[in-house]
């Protein structure tokens, strides 16, 4: 499976996709794209940090 360090950290961090592409500025539909491909390193980084501003948003919305 591509991308389990990514899909592992979403899950733990418990937030849905979704959010995750809405934080980084991009459709759902694309980020399940982009998972279906190893990514490169500024792509790792850029969905981590997409997790982390999730996971703030959630923390702030309860």
């Amino acid at each position: 499976m591509c991308n389990k360090d990514l899909r592992d950290e979403r899950r733990i961090a418990n937030v849905r996709q979704r959010e995750v592409a809405e934080a980084i500025g991009i459709s759902e539909m694309t980020m399940v794209k982009w998972l279906r491909r190893e990514l490169d390193d500024s792509k790792k980084a850029l969905v981590r940090e997409g997790i982390s501003k999730a996971v703030q948003h959630n923390k702030k919305n309860t």
